[in-house]
């Protein structure tokens, strides 16, 4: 018995431009970036989280901490479209003095749990910080601030919520 071959010929063809469309295409890649043990930039100071911790001597010689922390504060997405997991989260620093000053920041996903800081903005000074959600694109920081002219030792009751945006790379504010 003889079989054509002639149909299976376009058949072939199909599946091999299929295979080759498919192998130039990204996957995506949805492993969590892994906030607490990365590199940002406060400051213009480098800090790299060990276990979301960094310490450094708040001065030459001084046995009070400069404390960087990773809080609890957090979201997940791909922000920047590149498909992979993007993550949002809130950093406090103290300097050894009473002032403790909260930071976002965005961690792009760069495949593989890893990832780079965008810059931080601050937040503000002994705040509250509610929540980090991602709506759209937009990082939403839901807060606790004073009151104008209200003392610090006042305890923040003012509910705002502060919107950020991924553009080029970098972390922006929407106002």
């Amino acid at each position: 018995m003889h079989s054509d071959p002639s149909p299976l010929v376009p058949m072939r063809g199909t599946l091999l431009f299929t295979l080759a469309l498919l192998s130039g295409c990204q996957t995506a890649d949805a492993t969590p970036v892994d906030p607490s043990n990365a590199t940002y930039t406060i400051d213009r100071r480098t800090v790299t989280l060990s276990n979301g911790v960094f310490e450094e001597p708040a001065a030459p010689g001084s046995a009070a901490k400069a404390t960087t922390r990773l809080t609890d504060k957090r979201a997940s997405a791909d922000l920047n479209g590149d498909g992979k997991a993007d993550a949002a989260v809130v950093l406090t620093f103290s300097g050894g003095g009473s002032g403790t000053f909260y930071y976002v920041v965005v961690l792009l996903g760069q495949g593989g749990g890893k990832g780079t800081a965008t810059n931080t903005i601050m937040l503000g000074d002994r705040l509250g910080v509610d929540a980090v959600r991602i709506d759209g694109g937009k990082i939403l920081v839901d807060i606790l601030e004073r009151r104008p002219g209200e003392p610090f030792a006042t305890a923040p009751s003012v509910r705002v919520t502060r919107m950020f945006q991924v553009k080029e790379g970098a972390l922006t504010e929407v106002r």
